[in-house]
């Protein structure tokens, strides 16, 4: 029987992690891909409050990259997110290896995010610092930092073991 996640920390807050970003996903990030006809309103409204509060030219004059980005939202952070959330709750082996790829992908797009973000003079010091976008991106981008070393350090300990090699890190998972 796999240990409780109510004891598995790291697990815990991956857990809340991908239950905040599914229904971020699918009420925020990608209305875009929704027909008008069934979209609510309040996820335009919530939209246009974001907007205007935050300044994210993301969700309104997006850079050319920007759709793929969130294309790739849609075909693997989705897919990965409904997957993970059980996994999570079951302890599955397979989480290492899933998480850090997911780690790596959102560390890598994030960062480019942040730093076209940090690039637009529109913003106010107060939408570009930590109580705003840079905030925002800045979590994300720590999560999925974090996230990735972790896994990679539960990966390197399960292949030490495997292959009896001197493990990076030598803390017990």
């Amino acid at each position: 029987m796999a240990p409780s996640i109510l004891s598995r920390k790291r697990d815990l807050v991956y857990l809340v992690f991908f239950m905040v970003h599914l229904p971020v996903m699918l009420a925020f990030d990608l209305t875009s891909y929704y027909p008008t006809a069934i979209k609510p309103a309040w996820m335009t409204d919530i939209r246009t409050f974001y907007t205007s509060t935050y300044g994210d030219k993301f969700f309104y004059d997006p850079p050319p990259w920007f759709p793929l980005f969130t294309l790739l939202e849609v075909l693997y952070h989705l897919p990965l997110t409904l997957w993970v959330i059980p996994a999570l709750l079951r302890s599955d082996p397979r989480l290492p290896l899933a998480l850090l790829v997911f780690g790596l992908e959102t560390s890598i797009t994030t960062l480019v995010c942040l730093a076209e973000m940090l690039s637009w003079k529109h913003l106010t010091t107060e939408q570009r610092g930590w109580q705003g976008l840079g905030g925002m991106y800045g979590g994300y981008l720590a999560v999925g930092v974090f996230m990735a070393v972790d896994c990679y350090g539960r990966l390197d300990q399960i292949l030490s073991k495997q292959k009896g090699l001197a493990p990076i890190s030598k803390k017990e998972l």
